[in-house]
């Protein structure tokens, strides 16, 4: 769709006098009265100019009597006044402007050839800040050119002739300046939110050369000051601070800056996956000592192949410290489960304990009154029911005792769990605390099991002191401190 060309072809101009800027086109003619279209005619030629764009078509005569058509009225335009008393051969000026938009991330290009020269003779400032502006918050931009077979794109910008053409970016945009703001500081970044990414030309370029000097100058530039510690721009050079090894500072000038295919692949690496903090520190101290003997702009391909080493090593070191760091968890793990599973046979012990005193107090006393004693109640009198009564209530209270002892010891050890999986917050992500840690699900089994165990074990205990008092009181007849402690109550 050549729009401009039918705006010739409807008026029968030979050619229009179009200057298209960055944000605006122009363009002036004149013709005679008899070659003025109709109303309708040009209401629809006005009308095929996007909606995002603002055109405005100015008809002036001789007289300067004036009619404004729009691509956004819905009606004809009226041109009695202008065309009132007109011979054929009496001339109209016409004046077309176009303000463009950018809406839905589309934006438009009506003459390519003379936006590309505005574009390029514009200074290096004002281009970044024009691209700021126009992609700001957006995740891609698609340029539609209206004139000239292009198609072209960097990883989040694309020029394409054609309508159905369909761009996706290559990376996150938003998510890529988050990462850029949390790892250099660029003192311009509040007016210049551009990326490397966006200039950077990918894949197959089909005509548009005539901005690839500029995008790589562009691209360079921006990989410089994101690959930095510090960077500021302004209109005649770049001032970059790189704190590594030793602190350098730079001052560039934007004119000898050019497109370098080196920095952008650092820019590129330190922020595609991994940690770009650690990265960019690597770089910073590779860069540094390397500076020392070249200028910044003359980095070598083994530069970056000395990053990339350094930053292997330093994963490598990282590694074995997380490994070490896992086993020392999955140690923690297992000794808090096999004190929590214990807590469950410990209570089990204290049970048996108990019993064998119980059992043993009691053969004590037959054993001590069997051998002067011939009935059961004079082996079972009522102070020796007492006495076996009262060791009977003191392994109950044992028996609580030792149910809150361990009670408290598994409150405690799940406490120490916890605290340190506090501690290792800092350390690890949510979900490599959740993997280390199996989601808790082998602490939550365990602990389930031991508590089952423990009131499993203290109910038969309590069970076998309340049986024994009971056996003691039905089956003497000498009662014993229950029985007289009832008959005093009640």
């Amino acid at each position: 769709m050549k729009l401009l060309s039918e705006f010739s072809e409807v008026f029968q101009v030979d050619t229009l006098n179009v200057v298209e800027r960055l944000s605006t086109v122009e363009a002036s003619f004149s013709i005679v009265f008899q070659a003025l279209p109709n109303a309708e005619v040009i209401r629809s030629l006005c009308n095929r100019v996007p909606t995002r764009d603002n055109l405005e078509l100015t008809l002036k005569n001789d007289s300067n009597d004036i009619v404004y058509v729009t691509n956004h009225q819905t009606h004809e335009p009226d041109f009695t006044d202008l065309i009132y008393g007109m011979s054929p051969n009496d001339n109209i000026y016409i004046k077309l402007q176009i303000d463009k938009n950018v809406e839905d991330e589309k934006f438009s290009i009506y003459d390519f050839t003379s936006f590309s020269k505005d574009l390029v003779h514009r200074s290096v400032l004002e281009v970044l800040r024009w691209f700021s502006v126009l992609i700001f918050g957006k995740r891609m931009l698609k340029f539609e050119v209206f004139d000239y077979d292009i198609s072209f794109s960097t990883r989040t910008m694309a020029f394409e002739s054609s309508e159905n053409a369909i761009f996706t970016p290559k990376i996150d945009r938003n998510q890529r300046l988050h990462a850029c703001r949390d790892t250099a500081y660029f003192y311009n970044m509040d007016t210049l939110e551009v990326l490397p990414d966006d200039f950077i030309i990918e894949g197959v370029m089909r005509a548009g050369d005539c901005l690839r000097t500029l995008f790589g100058k562009l691209a360079t530039i921006l990989s410089l000051v994101y690959v930095a510690t510090s960077a500021s721009v302004n209109d005649k050079s770049v001032s970059i601070q790189i704190s590594g090894q030793r602190i350098a500072n730079y001052e560039l000038p934007l004119d000898s800056i050019h497109e370098n295919e080196k920095w952008q692949n650092i820019y590129t690496w330190i922020y595609t996956d991994g940690n770009p903090t650690d990265k960019a520190l690597i770089s910073h101290n590779v860069i540094s000592l390397h500076c020392k003997f070249v200028t910044l702009l003359d980095l070598d391909s083994a530069v970056f192949e000395a990053i990339k080493t350094n930053y292997n090593l330093y994963l490598r070191n990282n590694v074995q410290q997380y490994l070490d760091m896992k086993r020392d968890i999955a140690k923690f793990i297992q000794n808090v489960v096999a004190r929590v599973g214990d807590y469950a046979v410990a209570i089990l012990e204290k049970f048996k304990g108990n019993l064998i005193a119980i059992f043993g107090f009691l053969f004590t006393v037959v054993l001590t009154k069997i051998g002067g004693a011939q009935k059961w109640d004079e082996i079972f009198t009522r102070h020796t029911i007492y006495l076996i009564e009262i060791f009977v209530l003191g392994s109950l209270v044992y028996m609580f005792l030792c149910i809150f002892e361990i009670g408290y010891r598994l409150k405690k050890t799940k406490q120490g769990y916890i605290q340190l999986k506090e501690n290792y917050k800092d350390v690890l992500t949510e979900a490599e605390i959740k993997e280390a840690f199996s989601d808790d699900k082998l602490l939550h089994d365990t602990e389930r099991s031991a508590k089952h165990g423990m009131i499993g074990w203290s109910i038969a205990w309590g069970l076998l002191l309340v049986a024994a008092i009971v056996i003691i009181e039905v089956f003497t007849t000498n009662k014993g401190l229950i029985v007289w402690l009832w008959n005093k109550i009640f």
